[in-house]
């Protein structure tokens, strides 16, 4: 019986999946960069340098220790409801491949809150930070594969969108060469792409020598 299986056959499903699901999404959708730069730098991100909400931009328009602190934020978004649906809150009496596959729904959800949130018309970051917040919950070696190819193309090209795209082609080959379980890998593959969506714009940006340095 595959994960999918097991888990929708599960006597708490849909509720506590659902459950986790929603409330993994709502904590993905605090908008932390957005509400750290009006409350203690006094900019609204969304009307400068790139206008993203995302740690990058904020460090750019607000200050490097806001940025951080963005960064770590919306890095928890993604890592704490992910390591609770594995660790605190996993759907009972199920094997591994179940627990994964909703840790991994769980951890996808905070991404899409983080990217799409309501309050915000639907317009959020890139899910860099979540993303990778999530990978470190589920699996900590190919997110250090990925902060690894991270760091070695930001020094390469000095631009943030360039080392994110790497890391993802990188955490994407990771995964297959250390045969992450289908379960589990599934999810993180669908959160990988949709960082790769929401930068489109940046790839164009690339495109056109026009994207900006941090």
């Amino acid at each position: 019986m595959d994960a999918w299986t097991g888990l929708t056959q599960s006597a708490v499903w849909p509720g506590h999946v659902l459950a986790g699901c929603l409330g993994a999404f709502l904590v993905g959708s605090v908008p932390f960069g957005l509400l750290l730069a009006l409350w203690f730098g006094k900019t609204d991100v969304r009307r400068a340098g790139s206008g993203n909400i995302g740690a990058t931009n904020v460090a750019r328009v607000a200050g490097r220790r806001l940025g951080l602190a963005t960064l770590a934020l919306d890095a928890a978004k993604g890592f704490l409801p992910a390591y609770a649906a594995r660790h605190v809150w996993p759907v009972p009496d199920a094997d591994d491949d179940v627990v994964a596959l909703f840790a991994g729904l769980v951890g996808l959800s905070a991404l899409l809150g983080h990217c799409f949130t309501p309050w915000l018309r639907l317009r959020g970051g890139k899910g860099v930070a979540t993303g990778l917040g999530t990978l470190l919950a589920l699996s900590p070696v190919v997110a250090g594969y990925g902060l690894v190819a991270f760091a070695v193309a930001f020094a390469a090209a000095r631009i943030v969108s360039v080392a994110s795209l790497a890391a993802v082609v990188v955490v994407v080959l990771a995964l297959i060469l250390t045969g992450a379980r289908a379960a589990a890998a599934a999810p993180m593959v669908a959160s990988l792409l949709v960082v790769v969506v929401r930068h489109t714009d940046n790839v164009r940006r690339l495109a056109r020598r026009a994207e900006l340095a941090p």
